[in-house]
């Protein structure tokens, strides 16, 4: 990698200004503003329930999410989920040296979307291909969260399959593990709960759809 490339990859992650300000891209097409600072006490939800923000990014999507409403309601509780309109419009986190979309700079574009201010929560579903650098060793990522915090992504771009009943299941899981993230979840080392870590999509599909009783613990409201 060359110098540039490198300075360009660490001002990537170096900026800790606030997100709710304009973030112009670099003439790399890269962002430097990407930040998200945890709530102060005054900011936090006190209630019992919180509200989630499922929607669409991008143009088009190759799955129902409508599909996730009873299935989320089932593993999370004290957490209304609703659909929102779609954001359609995510160029801007396109790489075109890599032609995929950077994860980071789509859930910022979630955090900072005006519709989506007084949701609680919100996590964005789309067919396009996302990667992370440092965290996508495959080249690839099935998604991204903040964790715990208030946004996410999965990407079903990864997560096809010649039987549809497969990729339900592997796009049903990855939404409730990035959920678990935003949560608060890390990784789990029980190969059966759904944060256990998947590498290829195949990894996926030896995993449960549900949290453990330890990772259920460790959600506390939203767990038990």
């Amino acid at each position: 990698m060359k110098l540039s490339e490198m300075l360009i990859r660490k001002l990537e992650f170096a900026s800790s200004t606030e997100t709710s300000q304009t973030v112009k891209p670099s003439p790399s097409g890269l962002h430097t503003n990407w930040a998200w600072r945890p709530l102060r006490p005054n900011q936090v939800n006190h209630s019992t329930s919180e509200s989630l923000a499922l929607l669409q990014v991008g143009l088009r999507l190759n799955y129902p999410i409508w599909q996730l409403l009873t299935f989320l309601s089932e593993r999370l509780l004290n957490i209304e989920t609703i659909i929102t309109p779609s954001i359609t419009n995510v160029e801007e986190a396109f790489d075109s040296r890599r032609r995929q979309y950077h994860s980071t700079r789509i859930i910022v574009i979630l955090e900072n979307h005006p519709n989506l201010s007084r949701l609680d929560r919100k996590l964005g579903v789309t067919c396009l291909d996302l990667y992370n650098p440092g965290r996508d060793g495959h080249g690839f990522i099935f998604g991204e969260a903040r964790s715990p915090g208030p946004s996410g992504v999965v990407s079903t771009f990864r997560l096809t399959s010649s039987q549809p009943s497969l990729f339900n299941s592997r796009v049903k899981k990855e939404v409730v593990h990035e959920l678990g993230h935003m949560l608060g979840l890390e990784h789990c080392a029980d190969s059966q709960c759904v944060m256990h870590q998947s590498e290829i999509a195949s990894d996926i599909d030896t995993k449960s759809d549900d949290y453990c009783n330890r990772c259920r613990r460790n959600m506390g409201k939203f767990g038990s």
